[in-house]
């Protein structure tokens, strides 16, 4: 996907919104009001994202960009069903997949994904008399599939009847508490359906009624309530599930540096302080100690570097504060003091974080910036 189709904006979130933030909208509320537009120096506060739920249909991992098309809903003009949604991730945006922190390349086409967006800035106004115009949503903060969503919320799902020859799978929703939803949902089955069962596969066979499951969804309300692409029969396929993801995650931050932005720069000892992002596994900030060294590689929005193997600049840590996180932010802090200062370790710049156990390598030739 051509990187013009969604340009990133710079937005130097470096501390949390207060509570006199001015009234905004939010989903199902005051539909006079606007929707939150995201502020330099701040990270956006939690509940103001707007919510947009569909299927994955191109991506450009590199650069974090791709094309949603979203569920159909009343909201939406019968003409305008099924039209692609631009989006870009901002640079603390994150993605969960099989309950664990991923990439956008960990996440197959056709996926059925949850969002989180921002209005583009700069919205045209309301005339005077008129309501608001509707915004255009493509900054995203977040991506999660079926199973991350529904796990992360105590979600599970019954199984009340399989008929396989028919195709179909009757689930129930069954929230944190144990209690049931109103009504069960009919899904789609088939050939194409993955079933996850213990350390291995299962087969269409071994679903049966009353068993508690997970599921990932495609070509949801575009074919009915959807076709289960994968489904976890017991807590051992979860779990497996999820630990695999785990370590595609730690490999890739290794390698490619834990991303957050410069927040204060000490030129006189010279001290660059890094306010991490979040949406990473925690235990990755254990190998950055007072004891150790780190390396930074300065980056751009999309968190591409120009050269890492080159570009980064070592030295000893000095401190790590392990702050409150806040909706975009681990509230990780690692100074460190490089062996100099380059032009891009500025307040508001974007760098990648290694600790001086990681093994800082050559990126393949597409990722990087330079040449």
């Amino acid at each position: 996907m051509s990187r013009l189709l969604a340009p990133v904006f710079l937005f130097a979130m470096l501390g949390t919104t207060k509570a006199a933030e001015p009234p905004f909208r939010i989903d199902g509320g005051d539909e006079k009001l606007p929707w939150f537009q995201l502020k330099a120096g701040k990270f956006p506060p939690e509940g103001s994202a707007h919510a947009v739920s569909g299927e994955l249909i191109a991506l450009d991992h590199v650069n974090r960009t791709g094309l949603l098309r979203p569920d159909r809903d009343d909201t939406q003009r019968r003409g305008d069903w099924d039209i692609a949604r631009p989006f870009v991730m901002l640079p603390f945006g994150s993605f969960s997949y099989h309950g664990a922190p991923a990439e956008l390349r960990d996440i197959p086409i056709g996926t059925h994904l949850h969002g989180q967006f921002y209005a583009d800035p700069q919205q045209p106004p309301a005339k005077k008399g008129q309501p608001l115009p509707p915004a255009t949503f493509t900054r995203a903060i977040k991506f999660e599939d079926d199973f991350s969503f529904n796990a992360r919320q105590g979600r599970s799902w019954r199984v009340d009847g399989v008929a396989a020859d028919l195709g179909t799978l009757t689930l129930t929703g069954i929230d944190k508490d144990g209690k049931a939803d109103p009504k069960p949902i009919t899904f789609k089955i088939g050939a194409t359906t993955r079933v996850w069962k213990g350390k291995g596969f299962g087969t269409l066979a071994d679903i049966a009624a009353g068993q508690t499951v997970q599921v990932n969804l495609t070509v949801c309300t575009l074919k009915g309530p959807g076709r289960v692409s994968d489904i976890w029969l017991d807590a051992e396929s979860r779990s497996v599930a999820t630990a695999h993801q785990l370590e595609v995650h730690r490999l890739f931050q290794r390698e490619h540096g834990l991303a957050g932005w410069v927040v204060a720069v000490d030129n006189k000892k010279g001290i660059v302080e890094v306010l991490l992002f979040g949406g990473f596994d925690p235990k990755l900030v254990d190998a950055f100690t007072p004891q150790g060294t780190a390396a930074a590689a300065v980056a751009e929005d999309s968190l591409r570097t120009w050269d890492q193997i080159n570009d980064v600049k070592r030295g000893p840590v000095v401190a790590v504060d392990r702050g409150t996180p806040a909706f975009g932010s681990s509230g990780v802090r690692v100074q460190f003091k490089p062996s100099a200062l380059l032009e891009g370790y500025r307040p508001g710049r974007v760098v990648r974080l290694f600790s001086g156990e990681w093994k800082v390598d050559d990126l393949p030739r597409e990722e990087r910036l330079y040449p």
